[in-house]
């Protein structure tokens, strides 16, 4: 999917793709947002950001059709690249009241593949990712190991070992 000399790119946090990077103030704004602001105009939807990529080389949200709804909540979790069109998006449950949230991670092996999506809401959502511009990766793409010599900046907030493409794309750090 990616070759090796995007994957060192990638990992040393710098952008494979025109209009994309962490330096550039308007990737998050002009890429990401719009995404996130047209999810949030489906019916009853909700988009929680829980990065915008301050700590992090991507911006992820946690996104349901459940609005105002408080507890337990499914939705999916989407990841979105600051470096390269590229994003993931996982189904699971996160924690919602009116003074705290509590979320979970996508791990490589749980990323989403379009056949595997379940509902009208998710399809669209699957759909406004990519009309903005971003690939989405499938489980197979996620779960790629990386090259021997080819190691994430820093750490993931996923389970280790952080050895697969999806560590590269998707990585923090303190």
């Amino acid at each position: 999917m990616l070759p090796i000399s995007d994957l060192k790119k990638l990992v040393d946090w710098k952008p494979i793709a025109s209009g994309f990077g962490r330096d550039e103030e308007n990737t998050y704004g002009v890429k990401v947002r719009p995404i996130f602001l047209e999810i949030e105009k489906f019916e009853r939807a909700e988009v929680r950001v829980m990065t915008d990529g301050g700590l992090s080389n991507y911006a992820s949200a946690f996104v349901h059709n459940r609005k105002n709804n408080c507890g337990n909540i499914e939705g999916l979790f989407i990841y979105l690249s600051l470096l390269a069109p590229i994003a993931a998006m996982g189904r699971d449950t996160a924690y919602i009241s009116g003074k705290s949230q509590g979320y979970c991670m996508i791990e490589p092996g749980t990323v989403l593949n379009q056949n595997s999506l379940e509902s009208d809401f998710e399809k669209s959502v699957w759909r406004a990712i990519e009309a903005g511009g971003y690939k989405l990766l499938s489980v197979e793409e996620a779960t790629t190991a990386l090259p021997k010599d080819v190691v994430p900046y820093e750490y993931c907030l996923n389970n280790e070992p952080w050895d697969r493409v999806f560590h590269a794309l998707f990585s923090d750090t303190d």
